[in-house]
């Protein structure tokens, strides 16, 4: 299948009320062992609001993918989170769950590292002494991770299966009961 891409042009921003700024652009692709997605991004040139998203045109059954980080080749494993995955890095002590505003991404194992480096050095400037140390100490623990000195795991699950790592390594199987009760779904579908 070729890839398809869009632009749609919307008469006023839902943000700020701009006229002619805001657009949406997306692509509809083909992502091997996982099917056909598409790829929104939405921004005004105005407020500068931005948002992106990734979603499955198909039905899935809902996942949990796991893969073991072991060296810095692992950082070049694709991910596709979708904006209702959730990711974990349990030896990091790390969760990050979809909410209202959750984007979907197409990225690499170091991309997600990235993005969780990220949150976490915007949250320890706003926080007390105890809590950046264990802020500091996570940023600490990831840049182990990059250098190959340390191996975590990935975990990512999708109550609508729409996420998945793409590697033979990773471990793949549907969610438990539980498992779907525990999770925060992120924006109603």
């Amino acid at each position: 299948m070729r890839k398809r891409e869009f632009l749609l042009p919307i008469e006023r921003c839902p943000i700020c009320g701009a006229k002619g700024t805001f657009r949406v652009k997306g692509r509809i692709d083909h992502i091997p062992y996982f099917g056909e997605i598409m790829e929104t991004f939405a921004n005004c040139t105005s407020c500068e609001f931005r948002h992106a998203d990734v979603v499955c045109l198909g039905e899935r059954p809902p996942l949990r993918y796991e893969f073991q980080i072991k060296s810095e080749e692992d950082l070049k494993v694709r991910v596709v989170k979708s904006s209702t995955g959730t990711i974990k890095l349990p030896e990091l002590g790390v969760t990050v769950e979809p909410g209202p505003a959750s984007e979907g991404y197409v990225s690499n194992i170091e991309g997600v590292l990235n993005r969780v480096e990220g949150a976490i050095k915007l949250a320890i400037k706003k926080i007390d002494a105890t809590k950046r140390r264990r802020g500091q100490a996570k940023l600490k623990k990831i840049d182990e991770v990059r250098a190959g000195k340390r191996k975590t795991r990935l975990i990512l699950m999708d109550p609508f299966g729409h996420s998945t790592i793409v590697n033979r390594r990773a471990k793949k199987r549907e969610l438990t009961k539980r498992e779907l009760e525990l999770l925060r779904e992120g924006p109603p579908r």
